[in-house]
């Protein structure tokens, strides 16, 4: 009789155990779950904004928005990488295969999008953007079967703070921003969105002109002169590779001095300073500096120029 006794009161321990143990891990996994829909909505939100913003905004800030949006649905999906109790398989399954199908999709949205911005997917690119956007789709549905577990779930596990997520907004006030065709077409119709490779420059001497004689700036007399070039990436692609030149010549002699330098990664939007130091120029006469800027499909040529003929001062 006491055997029966202690094996019955182990049962009930081990049945309580798992019990918590199972409840413990429902609670883990509600609570990573609840917090991949809340990132997923902020980014269904801004996926929304940035389709409905393409004409408008740059190719820059697009492309930024998309690949937040591709981020944060990546840090959505990683978050139900965990263990779960055999009670809240449905819950899981149906939640994983959201976070899993928004994941890729906004990733091939972003991949598609791209690549029809850069020219190179023409041919099928409704197709591939309509397959990236239908995976957003099936993660919605997924998500809707979601939310028709939670109704089963252990009392004890709060889900009451779930709301509806959708990438697909059916209520948008424009549903077209969400097919493919239409999107295509915006995108190859935006100028903006194109690939544009243009680079300018601007240029100083150091020292600086202090004035002019006869129209033609003077630099006052130095032991050496520099020439800065400031070069700006004008275009909205960035520039693996930037070679910037520059020529002086006397006007008198004839005599031609010639640098090269060479920029690196300058992304789009951003400016930096060239300087050649110490030019191999004397003071005391009159001189012509020229900076030409060199990239690969720039267009436009006209500003990738600088050049200023200069009268330096000799000792007094």
């Amino acid at each position: 009789m006491i055997v029966v006794t202690l094996i019955a009161i182990v049962s009930v321990v081990v049945y309580l155990v798992s019990r918590q143990t199972e409840q413990r891990g429902g609670v883990e996994f509600f609570a990573a779950a609840d917090q991949a829909s809340d990132i997923s909505i902020s980014a269904s939100a801004e996926l929304e904004g940035a389709l409905s913003s393409i004409g408008v905004i740059d190719r820059q800030e697009l492309t930024r928005r998309l690949q937040s949006v591709a981020d944060s649905a990546t840090e959505a999906d990683s978050l139900l990488n965990m263990e779960i109790p055999s009670n809240i398989g449905n819950s899981y399954g149906t939640m994983a295969t959201a976070t899993a199908s928004w994941a890729r999709g906004a990733r091939d949205v972003n991949t598609a999008i791209t690549a029809i911005m850069d020219g190179v997917l023409i041919e099928g690119a409704t197709e591939q953007l309509e397959a990236a956007l239908d995976l957003l789709r099936v993660g919605d549905s997924a998500y809707d079967l979601f939310m028709e577990t939670l109704p089963t779930v252990d009392e004890g596990i709060d889900v009451s703070g779930f709301v509806s997520v959708t990438y697909i907004n059916l209520d948008a006030p424009a549903l077209l921003i969400y097919d493919a065709q239409s999107l295509v077409i915006r995108i190859q119709t935006s100028y903006d969105l194109s690939p544009h490779h243009d680079v300018s420059v601007n240029g100083t001497t150091t020292p600086d002109p202090i004035g002019e004689t006869g129209g033609i700036p003077v630099v006052p007399f130095a032991s050496s002169i520099d020439v800065q070039a400031v070069v700006t990436n004008v275009g909205n692609q960035d520039e693996p590779t930037v070679i910037v030149v520059m020529d002086v010549i006397d006007i008198t002699s004839g005599v031609l001095v010639s640098q090269t330098q060479t920029i690196t990664d300058l992304i789009a939007g951003a400016s930096t300073t060239v300087t050649f130091s110490d030019v191999d120029i004397r003071p005391g006469s009159l001189y012509q500096v020229k900076i030409t800027l060199e990239i690969e499909d720039d267009i436009d040529l006209d500003n990738n120029v600088w050049d200023m003929r200069f009268l330096w001062r000799g000792e007094s």
